[in-house]
């Protein structure tokens, strides 16, 4: 069985074990490398995932089979744009690609951005990773505009968030 929950306060480890498997497995899909990320010290993994256990300006999710992580994703509002949140640290464990896992986060971060006033979501697909471009695109993202086309590293997509009532 899959479940998905938010992170909670205190579970930094949890937050590193999940984003170092990220980076480990998938380094194309991430601009942060596996190398700089383990040399982090334990304050910075646990403010960030305390940062994102509560409150309405960021929040992880964690997918688990059992008990075990296996899938992420968080979203960040913008400073200078408070209506609108950046999607970051999406994965799945390879095992459990094309399961709908991937899906199901996207599903309940898009929930959580419309409980919290999100309006626009953007994300950042580096173009050699082309399932998660087509993953994206299927999900309601756009190309931003033609410039977002134009950098040799990635695409930026967009996607509008509907208001939860």
């Amino acid at each position: 069985m899959i479940t998905i929950r938010r992170i909670r306060l205190g579970e930094a480890d949890l937050y590193k074990q999940v984003r170092l498997a990220a980076l480990r497995e998938a380094p194309y899909a991430f601009t942060t490398t596996y190398e700089s990320a383990v040399r982090r010290p334990p304050e910075s993994w646990q403010e960030q995932a305390d940062s994102t256990a509560q409150g309405a300006d960021r929040a992880t999710f964690i997918a688990f089979s059992e008990d075990a992580p296996i899938g992420m994703t968080a979203l960040y509002r913008l400073a200078d744009q408070t209506d609108v949140g950046e999607v970051l640290q999406v994965w799945v464990a390879p095992e459990y690609r094309g399961k709908g896992v991937a899906q199901e986060l996207m599903d309940t971060l898009f929930r959580w951005a419309g409980e919290n006033h999100f309006r626009t979501l953007i994300a950042g697909v580096a173009k050699a990773n082309a399932r998660a471009l087509k993953f994206y695109l299927r999900g309601g993202f756009a190309l931003a505009d033609e410039a977002s086309q134009g950098g040799s590293e990635g695409v930026v997509l967009v996607r509008p968030v509907e208001a939860e009532p």
